[in-house]
């Protein structure tokens, strides 16, 4: 089977992770179309525009709110590729990021009618701008947006006037293809009730969550300390992220508490100082990371606006135990027994909890948490992928059912 995958970035970050693990299926021949950034991956790649295209569609998205709408001429040549590798099935994940037009991608799909899978990793794709609402409280999307509250959020604009004709642009392109043509998938369940209520509701939407490698994430031998370990990580923090609110924390923390923060960038340092907090730059070392999940009594997710974060299924798997605020998909990965969802926003409770965790008044098991993280597995997500694949294959129809009640179907 031949497959096309696409997406903003391969092998790097973590849907380009997910790309570069597909692209590695059993019994598929794979090449990885991207957009950004180095290709982390021995997969057979082609990169659809350089940097000078990323800086021009950056800058088409900065004065016009053009994401997406750039690009024409590299997607083209993308698509005489596509022609010349004749997939059997293309596989979408990011189309936003600065390198693609997703005008020509979709005409060349309805004219080829080649079967499409989508994972979806945010809203983008059913909004008039943003890849998240969550933190404006917006739901313009479900009716058709019009002034947006997101603008300086990515995909950063400053100019708001396209966002109708953007909302109007996308239900035209995306839902040009025929129901039977495109699935859609989500890693996590909140994303697909949101789906169910924008104009893509139409279409077919399974939810394969993300995994990890549980081989690399595991339990570390632990420090003993008096103190009560705090940890926060993510790749970039920002307010949608809960930097404000962990600034917040750490003024609260008492003198046998320590709170490590992995992702803080040189100028955020100096906003986050004192005696209990530990301030960690962006790591992309797994080992790193299991060791400090390993270390902590517990995982602070303050996030506004998450689709599936998978830092929580980390935590756990290194026997860490989650406290998040109830946004996104966020609590979906924990139990009753691994984790506490707060109310968004609610920086007090959230620390109480902790508070509460530290004292035995709450009683979070690591054992738990471990077991709790096995069902998220790369093996899991990678084997739901490949029948997925299978399901959606015309020669494996072919095999299957035979080519005459392929037809009558």
């Amino acid at each position: 089977m031949r497959i096309a995958l696409i997406n903003s970035v391969a092998g790097y970050g973590s849907t380009g992770r997910i790309v570069d693990q597909l692209a590695h299926l059993p019994d598929t021949q794979a090449r990885i179309y991207y957009g950004r950034k180095q290709a982390l991956t021995d997969a057979d790649t082609y990169r659809i525009t350089g940097f000078s295209g990323n800086a021009a569609h950056a800058m088409k998205t900065f004065l016009a709110d053009a994401q997406g709408f750039a690009n024409a001429k590299e997607t083209e040549r993308m698509v005489v590729d596509l022609r010349s590798f004749a997939p059997d099935l293309i596989h979408l994940h990011n189309l936003h990021g600065y390198y693609l037009n997703i005008e020509v991608l979709f005409r060349y799909l309805k004219e080829t009618g080649i079967p499409v899978i989508w994972t979806m990793h945010d809203c983008w794709a059913f909004t008039g701008h943003c890849a998240h609402y969550e933190s404006v409280g917006c739901d313009q999307w479900k009716n058709g947006c019009r002034i947006c509250p997101a603008l300086r959020h990515y995909p950063m604009t400053f100019n708001g006037g396209h966002v109708k004709d953007n909302y109007l642009r996308k239900k035209e392109i995306f839902t040009s293809l025929p129901v039977s043509q495109l699935t859609i998938v989500t890693p996590s369940l909140w994303l697909k009730e949101q789906l169910s209520q924008s104009f893509l509701k139409d279409y077919e939407v399974i939810h394969i969550p993300n995994g990890i490698d549980l081989s690399r994430f595991q339990p570390q031998e632990r420090t003993e300390s008096d103190e009560f370990r705090m940890l926060a990580v993510a790749g970039v923090w920002s307010r949608e992220k809960g930097w404000n609110d962990l600034k917040t924390i750490a003024g609260m923390l008492k003198d046998d508490e320590t709170l490590t923060v992995v992702g803080v960038g040189t100028k955020q340092k100096k906003e986050l100082q004192g005696p209990h907090v530990i301030c960690i730059e962006h790591t992309d070392s797994v080992e790193e990371l299991a060791k400090l999940y390993s270390e902590a009594d517990v995982l602070l997710n303050p996030t506004y606006e998450d689709t599936f974060p998978t830092v929580n299924i980390e935590a756990q798997a290194c026997g860490c135990p989650v406290i998040t605020y109830r946004t996104g998909g966020s609590p979906e990965m924990l139990t009753e027994k691994t984790g506490i969802a707060v109310e968004c926003g609610d920086i007090l409770t959230m620390y109480k909890a902790a508070e509460e965790l530290k004292a035995g008044h709450i009683i979070l098991n690591k054992e738990d948490a471990v077991i709790n993280a096995a069902k998220y597995t790369k093996e899991n997500m990678l084997e739901a992928y490949h029948a997925l694949y299978l399901q959606n294959d015309t020669h494996e129809k072919e095999r299957q059912y035979g080519y005459e009640n392929l037809l009558d179907q």
